[in-house]
């Protein structure tokens, strides 16, 4: 109230300010509000834009976070930021925020987001750390979620793929990819053209692996061998033991016997030894260099600098890495190729890719409705995937031909049967290779189970962290086995490896029953 002079106003003017005032306040009442409990980020879509939605896209506006691993392209960036965004307004009526993270520290960056409950809402990370974040209580369960929003998810990804991601009854994650899987890791992956170069035209045998690097690095020893050394046990196992075993996780402690069915102690096993002591004299030869075994970040700029002769496989590596390789040398070929052809493949998970959302998410339902978008239509597939025709790809005789070497969403995340193109620049034998893979098969005794471990989680973080300190070095052959193993093992007990190992079998015994009576008794 101003203090002073008092007007006094005519009553038709009293009316006019009574009613332009009403009409201002529907206006900001309109404008402004929104359904209960939805959030709504700055930068929302104005009117115009919320009358472009199509029929049936959610009232609210939200912005979805989504982390990613390894480095967001420039085009990448663009996309989201423009085109992706735009679609994703119409049709879902959301926001995408992507955030990147280095893959040399994917996993500690992403863990402390979800334990310190950031507000992100979606994540991708392998298949085998869906029961461990479980039980952290770090993912929610997601079968109302699916079964109200992922219709189209249910279409396209068969249901064998869901139940591996049943933990307790419950659905914990969505496996993506829907392609062929058998005997994943267990292969290795080539540079062809450099296999040719010193006159050989395949890969049988660990001497064969050994024969290449050793011709190549007399050509120019800039060149390096082995990538993983956290990674390809079983691609060693293949050729160093008669048996057939399967890792039960990445972690390395333990592996089934897929002939008898017996859970045992990879640590404490004869095949344990025979890895590491090669491993150890892979160092010594140089195919593994020791100045990149502990240094994750540069052992991929080594590759992305076409440094690299083989790498563990994953069934469509050479397809799915061969974009990368050729952005280093445009003449690069790769090839996978199993040891011991005539051993059987096994199929663990049929998917290795799980996006979980996380407990913390405020946005649930959108984040199901934007990974069921995806598998939608074959247009949106493309659409993420490669982006916008003419622009980012074209097709050439029924093949992606991509017109920039910037990657969008990895393709290999979602991969689907329904849906997959071949890529113009990638080899017929390549895609029969992948195509072909799960033939004569077979599937893992480890197929659909998940270990527990909050019963020992204590001991669990116990042991692990005995493993890095101890284990790790030999495993990767950086120490002697023949010296150091004796008092890595010991600490690894007294550490509480034999609680967790029991309470292992006890889970994986209870686990076949359950198959075993279920095969018995079919619904």
């Amino acid at each position: 109230m101003v203090k002073g002079k008092h007007y006094k106003m005519k009553p038709a003017a009293v009316i006019g300010s009574v009613a332009i005032l009403f009409l201002f306040l529907v206006y900001i009442l309109f404008n402004h509000s929104n359904s209960p409990g939805q959030s709504r980020s700055q930068g929302s879509p104005n009117t115009d834009l919320a009358n472009n939605k199509v029929e049936g896209a959610p009232e609210s506006f939200v912005t979805l976070k989504m982390i990613m691993p390894g480095d967001q392209s420039s085009r990448m960036g663009d996309f989201v930021e423009n085109e992706l965004n735009e679609r994703l307004k119409k049709d879902l009526n959301m926001n995408l925020e992507l955030t990147y993270i280095p893959w040399s520290n994917y996993q500690q960056k992403l863990e402390l987001a979800l334990s310190t409950g950031e507000d992100y809402d979606l994540f991708w990370y392998g298949a085998p750390f869906v029961s461990v974040y479980s039980t952290k209580g770090y993912i929610q369960p997601l079968d109302e979620l699916l079964d109200q929003y992922g219709q189209d998810l249910i279409q396209h990804i068969p249901d064998e793929n869901f139940k591996q991601n049943r933990i307790d009854g419950k659905l914990w994650a969505i496996p993506s990819q829907a392609f062929t899987s058998a005997g994943k890791f267990s292969s290795v992956m080539v540079r062809q053209d450099l296999l040719e170069k010193v006159g050989m035209t395949d890969i049988k045998t660990i001497s064969d692996l050994e024969q290449f690097y050793q011709s190549m690095h007399a050509i120019d020893p800039s060149y390096y061998g082995y990538l993983e050394t956290d990674r390809g046990h079983e691609l060693l196992w293949r050729e160093l033991t008669d048996r057939n075993y399967s890792s039960l996780d990445e972690r390395m402690l333990f592996m089934v016997d897929e002939d008898s069915g017996e859970m045992l102690s990879y640590v404490e096993s004869d095949l344990f030894k025979k890895v590491a002591q090669l491993r150890e004299s892979w160092v010594n030869k140089g195919i593994i260099d020791k100045n990149l075994v502990g240094n994750p970040a540069a052992k991929i700029d080594q590759e992305n600098a076409g440094k690299l002769l083989f790498r563990v496989g994953a069934v469509s590596r050479a397809m799915e890495n061969l974009q990368t390789a050729r952005n280093a040398d445009p003449n690069a070929r790769l090839r996978e190729y199993y040891l011991a052809t005539a051993k059987p493949k096994y199929i663990t998970t049929p998917s290795n890719e799980a996006f979980m959302i996380t407990s913390a998410s405020k946005n649930p339902e959108r984040a199901m409705m934007f990974m069921n978008w995806i598998l939608h239509s074959k247009e949106n597939y493309n659409f993420i995937i490669y982006g916008v025709e003419g622009k980012d790809y074209e097709l050439e005789n029924g093949k992606i031909k991509q017109l920039t070497n910037d990657q969008l969403m990895y393709e290999w995340m979602w991969r689907n049967k329904d849906y997959f193109i071949a890529p113009a620049s990638v080899e017929d034998d390549i895609i029969d290779d992948m195509l072909k893979n799960d033939e004569n098969s077979r599937i893992s005794k480890l197929f659909g189970f998940h270990f527990n471990e909050a019963p020992v989680k204590n001991e669990i973080a116990q042991v692990m962290a005995v493993y890095k300190e101890k284990f790790e070095p030999i495993n990767f052959g950086l120490a002697s086995y023949n010296q150091y193993y004796e008092d890595a093992l010991a600490a690894l007990k007294k550490a509480g490896f034999d609680i967790v190992f029991a309470e292992l079998k006890k889970q994986f015994s209870e686990f076949k029953l359950q198959a075993r009576s279920g095969e018995d008794n079919p619904s």
